[in-house]
């Protein structure tokens, strides 16, 4: 019997019949050339990240060495005179920083500029070299920067000082004292007769401190400055002196800072500022060295309060900074004129040495020189043989004028000081003629630095040529103090107008032991109104000083005597100085701008 076998009907073909497969595999395909793709680009571009992480890895190096080198000037701020130092190896054959997985960079630096050219503009340039080490076989990467160092000197401010009292040394020549509370020796037996006085010793060194050390509580020690006893009947000292005790009843004489005073520029005080009224500090580098005043938002004392804004102008409250120590003296400039009496076996410096009361009166590039008692100086700087009579030189960079035991004979026509009528029993110029002191005027075409031993006085405008708008700069630079002439007769009236007084100075200005102050600042009718600024003291520079110096004495309806003042900070000064202008004591060098390459 034969079976009957029945198939299922067949689906007819359509016309896209083996597409899905073709299509993944296509996609396939694709994703593949993609992802080779990829991988050849990430191998392709492998190399090149590796060469900018070792890129990084040299900058890093490079700004290593600067730091390094900036650690060695922190310790020895004047590591740089040494130059191209043998026994740093960062100089030679560079130093290893190590590094992750046995890989470490190295640095090496040299030197851009000399210790000469340091010297005389202030200015480091050091380049350092870091290189990579990405391992076996491989090359390494090398960057180099480029920097520039400065220190922190009196020249980044307008105004700076040490101490925020006027010079004791010009009030206190006898002052009534207390000697363990009692004002009077052996009261009970004389009473108020016998009075017990400083004789100039004790109190100006305890007005000579720091409000945050002890001066706005002033008391010093007998045993270390004795106190005389003063016979109030005849007006003489007797004969007792009082060494034990402690001695006090006496007061500073602070200054402060007063509605209306504007500082244009920065500003650093080693002291606590006084503030008794309501100024305006514009730049918001206004420094003070109290580290722990009562509000540690308010570094200053008394009721006052800086303004924050005024006019349109925004104003600063002091911030901490750490203190600038002032020089002891400024002999370090006796390094860079001749002759070399500092050293007289070494090089002679490019500037002058003069002896005595010296008077310079710049005119351009030239100067009139007057200094009747220098008796060796080269034919550049005078001709000794005439030193009897104004000479014409070339202005050199550096002008030092020291002191001597043996004057010459002075004509005080040629030198201006003290004219006929001048009373010199104020607080004055000591115009002796061994002093070591620089009469100055005039207009400088160049760069320059006057420094004395002693005191700087200035007789008349002292002006840049190019109106301190291009590289002509002036550097006044005073072992004790940089006086404003203004000179007064016996009976304090002036002697020369306003208009024949000192009005402008372009220059910065250092007085290291005492002040920058006007003559006779209390005397004579006032030079300055207030609705003139060419009639006031105008200064366009800097000004540093150990205490702060009056200029003019005045009420609220204006200046009495003296000056108004105007004092602008020359921007300049942040990258220009006059030649071989002192630095603070142990001062930090900063890095002002680091370039590649």
């Amino acid at each position: 019997m034969r079976r009957r076998t029945d198939h299922p009907a067949r689906r007819p073909r359509t016309a896209d019949e083996g597409v899905a497969l073709v299509t993944v595999l296509g996609t396939m395909a694709v994703v593949t050339l993609f992802l080779l793709s990829s991988l050849a680009l990430v191998i392709g571009q492998a190399p090149k990240a590796r060469t900018d992480q070792d890129a990084k890895a040299a900058v890093a190096a490079a700004q290593a060495g600067i730091d390094e080198y900036v650690a060695r000037l922190t310790a020895n701020d004047s590591y740089w005179t040494l130059g191209a130092d043998a026994a740093n190896p960062a100089f030679t054959t560079g130093r290893t920083i190590q590094g992750s997985a046995g890989r470490a960079a190295s640095y090496r630096y040299q030197l851009l500029s000399t210790a000469e050219e340091t010297a005389r503009n202030g200015v480091i340039r050091l380049q350092a070299t870091g290189t990579s080490s990405p391992g076996a076989g491989a090359p390494g990467v090398s960057r180099t920067l480029t920097a520039t160092l400065q220190p922190k000197g009196f020249l980044r401010f307008i105004y700076f000082s040490d101490v925020e009292v006027l010079d004791p040394e010009l009030f206190y020549s006898r002052t009534s004292v207390t000697v363990n509370g009692n004002s009077y020796w052996n009261s009970g037996t004389h009473g108020t007769r016998y009075r017990y006085v400083d004789e100039g010793s004790g109190v100006p060194v305890a007005c000579g401190g720091y409000y945050y050390a002890g001066r706005s509580a002033p008391t010093y020690a007998a045993a270390s400055y004795p106190v005389r006893v003063l016979d109030t009947w005849s007006n003489s000292l007797t004969g007792t002196v009082v060494s034990t005790g402690t001695v006090a009843g006496f007061t500073c004489l602070e200054i402060q800072w007063a509605s209306g005073d504007i500082v244009q520029g920065p500003l650093h005080s080693n002291d606590a500022l006084q503030v008794g009224g309501s100024p305006l500090f514009t730049d918001p580098v206004t420094e003070s060295s109290w580290t722990n005043p009562p509000d540690p938002s308010r570094r200053w004392w008394n009721s006052g309060q800086p303004l924050l804004s005024s006019g349109g102008t925004q104003g600063y409250w002091p911030v901490y900074a750490a203190p600038l120590a002032m020089p002891n003296g400024n002999s370090e400039l006796l390094k860079y004129v001749e002759p070399r009496i500092d050293d007289p076996s070494a090089a002679a410096g490019p500037g002058c040495l003069y002896t005595g009361q010296t008077r310079i009166t710049f005119q351009g590039s030239t100067m009139q020189v007057y200094s009747p008692s220098t008796t060796n100086a080269p034919s550049r700087c005078l001709d000794t043989s005439n030193r009897a009579n104004v000479q014409t030189k070339t202005v050199p960079p550096v002008i030092y004028v020291n002191d001597t035991a043996s004057c010459g004979s002075l004509d005080t026509s040629k030198m201006t000081v003290p004219r006929s009528g001048e009373w010199t029993g104020g607080i004055t110029t000591d115009y002796s003629c061994g002093r070591g002191t620089a009469v100055v005027q005039g207009t400088v075409d160049g760069q320059v630095t006057v420094a004395a031993k002693d005191d700087v006085v200035v007789t008349g405008d002292v002006l840049a040529a190019d109106g301190a708008t291009g590289t002509d700069m002036v550097g006044l630079v005073a072992g004790s103090y940089v006086w404003v002439y203004h000179p007064v007769d016996s009976s304090g009236n002036n002697l020369l107008s306003s208009s024949s007084s000192v009005h402008t100075i372009q220059a910065a200005v250092l007085s290291l032991r005492h002040s920058f102050l006007v003559q006779n600042w209390q005397y004579g009718a006032a030079l300055s109104s207030t609705s003139s600024t060419s009639s006031k003291l105008n200064v366009l520079g800097s000004i540093s000083q150990r205490y702060r110096g009056p200029v003019g004495t005045g009420n609220s309806s204006g200046p009495t005597s003296g000056y108004l003042k105007n004092y602008v900070y020359d921007q300049r000064l942040k990258n220009l100085q006059p030649p071989y202008f002192l630095k603070p004591a142990a001062t930090p060098w900063q890095v002002v701008t680091v370039t590649d390459k």
